[in-house]
């Protein structure tokens, strides 16, 4: 008889065993528990003391930019010969104080609350909160004033300004020194004869406000050092008695008051779920058997998922790779030998690295990096293709594991050749002329940067600055075919004139510079001068016509002008004018006495100021149309100012000097809501335009600015565009990319300026949220001449719609340029070929007649 198996007895067998697993798993719940808690306020902990080393450090920073704009600031008026000149005897107080060289706007404009002129006896000179008063410094500042000077001019250098930390009024202040001198060829001065500058900034709670907010800083504030606590994180400001301290978020405390209810209340669930589970999991075995059918077919689906994978892998664009963990290739999809001419049987069992190069770091270490944490990279690799040609990849990677141990690695390789190309072609134009392929001013700058980098001990320098006589003329009649190819036959003739180590560089229009390395001499350079000229004024034959030009050229020295290569190029321009101004076609050296230009530039510097405040601008308005010319989408402001003498000038006769002076800031301000005002009369949705300086970036908190005129105006923020050039994120890459996406969140469109001539706008394009991208002029003007440029114009475009990006061509000016462009499939287009700035009467009739076009395509 069979024997008869009894349920309750199998139930019994289990429950010892069941009993065993529950405490054992209720010990490791439990002590799990005690190290997630321990984990919890060990990660609080570390979070409280990053958040006391992260404001430390911004403290100390944001005093130490202070400090440092200030010492830039002193210097440009203590090393200029007109401060000397009024102050180093008796000061001149109609020329500092009633003519606001050094008068109440260093306290009302730039927040310096004492401006003294001292030196070993007395002070000469006081402004206190923006007002002359005849007084002692030492009665204001709680610092002696004596050793001060006394340091300031026994330095070896008596250019450099120092800071020191004292009480203004009984209030901390930083203050700054530095000793007058001229920046003239003068002899040098006796130092213990000279006067010294001194500012006062105040450390008042505004300031602090407004500089804590700069660097992300919570209630930046002054506090007496014995009211500190002992661990309170400080700056301390020397001997005032007094430090920098700012609010401490304290982010472990706030971590552990918001997780620990919530977790206690999860914890209970969880043990609840845990006692359902065991009486769930003897019901559970019953099924085991049945599960193993399951999966056998589960194993059957599985091989037909992999199949379909491998399938994807051949028709994927990138080709897919294996390796072993000895970096032997196991495994290479079908595009490999599409996209390289192999085929995968000559490179299975061959090391990677005889495939692959990467010129910045060998391929496996760069794959022994990769870790469970970054489990996937990218590296840029090149290779031979069958055909010999070098072409380039981006190669991503990932380990594969096998218990926890890494067995190889697999990634996709995906053909960048083309855009490396594209990029290489961009880097090159934004450092040579399109037309002439000579070096730019950016390659200028940087060669002169390199040649002077050790001052005295550089070899002897001399720059010629070269315009080109009776040019317009040949321009104006023959038209711009005529005026490139006498600029092209320039710039051989340079070329052939000079030595391999010197430099022929274009600047724009007809203005060349040539750079001789290791001659100073006058004999030498007279020699030069006279054969240039002599060249050039040979005759230039195109088509029927023979052409004749010459040049003028203005000489500057290093060894007599100094080693800064702006001074160095200045000087030369200075001499230019008075070479044109001798009768052309000769050459004149910079001599002292030319710095009436210098005059000129403050006369015009006050008249701007002038301008400024009487608001003497007028806005002008230039459309930006669809490709065919059928529809305006935007409207650029472009701004110009109606001198009282001069006329009506355009922005390159007074937007640099604004941008060095801080009239930049109230002139943007003008500019950008005198657009929205105006952008408001306008039917639709039609866009407006406006151009942002880099100084406001540095001067001013343009987020701010632009919400201000949108909520005052009532301005749509989606009807306004800012356009941005590269330079802002030259200057200070992370602080533009927080400013960037700040207005972002304001609604506002950026677009990228000029792009294509800063040596990095595609890296830029990856990071910053441009909407959109403006192809430079220059590109569009040499297009039609050069099969190179208009593949660099593709290649723009192409790279635009791939990254989701409107594209914009700027300085279209001919039928043949929009047809091309129309070709291209480029979004959009602005240039005379279509509409000149118009003002915005004009520009409202234009609305008004329902024609969007000025000009009619032929």
């Amino acid at each position: 008889m069979d024997s008869v198996v009894d349920p309750l007895s199998t139930v019994a067998r289990h429950t010892p065993i069941t009993r065993r697993l529950v405490a054992a798993f209720g010990a490791m719940f439990l002590l799990g528990l005690l190290v997630a808690v321990a984990a919890l306020f060990n990660i609080a902990q570390k979070l409280d003391e990053e958040d006391v080393r992260k404001t430390l450090f911004y403290t100390e920073r944001a005093l130490e930019n202070r400090i440092t704009a200030s010492k830039n600031y002193i210097a440009s008026y203590t090393y200029w010969t007109t401060a000397y000149e009024h102050l180093n005897g008796e000061v001149d107080v109609q020329w500092a104080y009633a003519e606001q060289n050094m008068g109440k706007t260093l306290f009302t404009k730039d927040g310096y609350e004492g401006v003294f002129v001292i030196d070993r006896e007395r002070t000469k000179y006081a402004v206190v909160l923006g007002q002359n008063v005849q007084g002692d410094a030492a009665s204001y500042i709680d610092t002696p004033l004596q050793p001060l000077v006394e340091k300031l001019q026994g330095q070896a250098d008596l250019t450099r300004p120092v800071i020191s930390y004292t009480l203004f009024n009984g209030w901390p202040a930083i203050v700054t020194a530095s000793v007058i001198l001229p920046n003239d060829e003068r002899p040098r001065v006796d130092a213990k004869g000279t006067s010294v500058l001194l500012f006062v900034d105040q450390l008042t709670p505004t300031k602090l406000r407004k500089l804590g907010k700069s660097y992300g800083l919570t209630d930046l504030t002054l506090k007496r050092d014995t009211e500190l606590a002992p661990d309170r994180p400080a700056v301390p400001l020397d001997s005032t008695g007094y430090s920098l301290v700012s609010h401490l978020q304290q982010p472990g405390h706030q971590l552990l008051w918001s997780l620990l209810p919530p977790l206690g209340g999860a914890l209970l669930i969880l043990a609840l779920l845990t006692a359902y589970f065991f009486r769930y999991a003897l019901r559970t075995a019953r099924h085991v058997d049945a599960s193993y059918d399951r999966l056998q077919l589960s194993t059957l689906a599985l091989e037909a998922s992999e199949e379909r994978f491998r399938a994807v892998a051949e028709a994927a664009s990138d080709w897919i790779w294996e390796i072993d963990g000895e970096q032997r290739i196991t495994y290479l999809s079908g595009r490999f030998n599409t996209v390289t001419g192999f085929s995968d049987q000559q490179w299975l069992g061959q090391d990677i690295e005889q495939l692959l190069y990467c010129d910045t770091t060998p391929i496996v270490h760069w794959l022994g990096k990769l870790t469970e944490e970054q489990s996937t990279g990218n590296l840029r690799c090149s290779y031979r293709d069958y055909s010999g040609q070098l072409r380039f990849c981006r190669v991503s990677a990932r380990p594969i594991y096998d218990k926890a141990a890494v067995v190889g690695y697999r990634g996709t390789a995906s053909d960048i050749t083309d855009e490396v190309a594209a990029h290489a072609q961009v880097q090159h134009l934004s450092l040579h002329d399109a037309l002439t392929g000579l070096p730019n001013r950016n390659k200028l700058a940087r060669y002169l940067d390199d040649a002077l980098v050790a001052k005295e001990h550089s070899a002897p320098l001399t720059l010629l600055m070269v315009d080109l006589d009776n040019f317009k003329p040949i321009n104006d009649s023959l038209g711009h075919p005529a005026g490139d190819a006498v600029l092209l036959e320039v710039a051989q003739r340079l070329r052939d004139s000079t030595r391999e180590q010197d430099l022929v560089a274009r600047l724009g229009g007809d203005e060349f510079v040539v750079v001789l390395n290791g001659m100073d001499s006058t004999t030498e350079i007279d020699r030069f001068c006279a054969r240039l000229i002599d060249s050039l004024q040979q005759p230039i034959h195109y088509e029927t016509h023979s052409l004749h030009i010459g040049a003028s050229i203005g000489i500057a020295v290093s060894r007599r002008q100094g080693y800064i290569p702006g001074e160095l190029i200045r000087c030369a321009d200075i001499a230019l004018y008075q070479a044109k101004s001798e009768g052309k076609k000769t050459w004149c050296y910079f001599a002292s006495q030319m710095n009436d230009q210098i005059q000129h530039r403050r006369q015009l510097e006050n008249d701007l100021r002038q301008a400024v405040k009487n608001r003497e601008f007028v806005l002008h308005f230039q459309p930006r149309y669809t490709v065919d010319g059928s529809e305006i989408v935007a409207v650029e402001a472009l701004v110009r100012w109606q001198h009282p003498t001069q006329g009506l000038l355009g922005p390159d006769a007074f937007i640099p000097l604004a941008e060095q002076t801080d009239l930049i800031v109230p002139l943007s301000h003008w500019v950008l809501r005198e657009a929205c005002e105006t952008a408001l009369t306008w039917p639709g949705e039609l866009m407006v335009s406006v151009n942002l300086s880099p100084a406001q970036f540095q001067r001013s908190d343009v987020v701010e600015d632009v919400r201000k005129v949108l909520i005052e105006t009532r301005f749509p923020a989606s009807r306004l565009e800012l356009e941005i050039t590269e330079n802002v994120m030259l200057n200070d890459v992370d602080g533009a990319l927080q400013v960037m996406n700040d207005l972002k969140e304001l609604g506002v469109r950026l677009n990228m300026d000029d792009f294509g001539t800063g040596y990095s706008s595609l890296g830029y394009l990856r990071t910053y949220p441009f909407d959109g991208i403006k192809i430079d002029k220059r590109f569009i003007a040499s297009m039609s001449n050069s099969s190179n440029d208009r593949a660099v114009v593709q290649a723009i475009i192409n790279l635009g719609k791939a990254m989701g990006l409107t594209v914009t061509a700027e300085g279209v000016e001919t039928q043949a340029q929009l047809g091309s462009l129309g070709s291209d499939e480029c979004h959009e287009v602005q240039g005379y070929f279509l509409s000149r700035p118009i003002d915005k009467q004009a520009f409202a009739q234009l609305l008004n007649s329902g024609r969007p076009l000025l000009k009619t395509a032929s």
